[in-house]
């Protein structure tokens, strides 16, 4: 099974319905831009793709990544501007960690909660 390229099949999806292939693209080329963004902005612990399904964060990665980027921090230099720079880059991604990891857990109280109220409400 040969997989299509990208180009054809916005072509034959354009001549089926009827629509100028560049419109095809840049629809597709938003959408997939917007799924990456939110990937990598690291804002929520889960995210729902139309068509593959949830995309969770999982606690142990998270925090083996912030252990990793504490590290780095402690012995970066920043004797020039683009070390700078990028020390900033990772400090800005250790708030976003910390930051995920800290949601994660509160999802974790939350569903912990929901299921120990409702045992309670059935034993009452």
């Amino acid at each position: 099974m040969n997989p299509k390229k990208a180009n054809k099949f916005y072509k034959e999806f354009a001549e089926e319905n009827s629509h100028e292939e560049n419109l095809v693209e840049s629809i597709i080329e938003f959408y997939y831009k917007n799924v990456r963004n939110l990937l990598t902005d690291l804002s929520y612990p889960r995210i729902n793709i139309d068509g593959l399904g949830h995309i969770t964060a999982k606690p142990m990665i998270v925090k083996k990544g912030i252990d990793k980027l504490r590290k780095v921090l402690d012995g970066h230099d920043t004797s020039t501007f683009k070390a700078y720079h990028n020390k900033k880059a990772m400090e800005i991604k250790l708030d976003n960690l910390i930051k995920l990891q800290e949601k994660i857990l509160k999802e974790k109280d939350k569903k912990t909660n929901f299921f120990k109220t409702k045992n309670n409400e059935k034993r009452t």
